[in-house]
């Protein structure tokens, strides 16, 4: 069983830079379980990306995380596929419908979290994926997102 565990900006935000008890403890977690964090591209660009200015979070953190191999960037979707973007809709509506906004004024940072998920899952890369949970897809509805399209998902709160 192959298992991948998938983070949304809102870890790194919780978890702050390397100075952080929380930050070294997920580096500390992430490491000695000889896996990785995988973050959609999104969440990479939401945190600021390439430009370290872009996000008042000190980047020291993720960025460094990445250099080091323990926070890794995933490729860009495959918005083409009717998994993911059918998953990444149902999440969207869900959203929307909850929150009283208009679909396209809801977070594509979170959907994209649900749309990696589908994919990997989708072109059997893995055969579980725990995320962590984004702030505005509570967990029971990510995991009925992605129920729908015959996917069983872990997923962990802790950071």
């Amino acid at each position: 069983m192959t298992t991948v565990y998938v983070a949304d900006t809102g870890v790194f935000v919780r978890c702050g830079g390397p100075d952080s008890e929380k930050y070294r403890t997920l580096r500390h977690a992430v490491t000695g379980a000889n896996t990785s964090l995988l973050i959609p591209r999104r969440a990479y660009e939401e945190l600021g990306g390439d430009d370290l200015r872009a996000y008042s979070l000190n980047p020291a953190g993720w960025q460094a995380g990445i250099e080091q191999g323990w926070i890794v960037v995933a490729d860009e979707l495959d918005y083409t596929s009717s998994v993911v973007s059918g998953v990444m809709d149902d999440a969207r509506r869900f959203v929307a419908n909850e929150t009283d906004r208009d679909e396209d004024r809801v977070e594509k940072a979170d959907m994209a979290l649900v749309g990696l998920a589908a994919e990997l899952l989708n072109i059997g890369k893995v055969s579980e994926v725990v995320l962590s949970p984004p702030t505005n897809l509570p967990e029971k509805r990510r995991k009925r997102c992605l129920q729908n399209m015959d996917f069983e998902i872990g997923s962990s709160t802790d950071t």
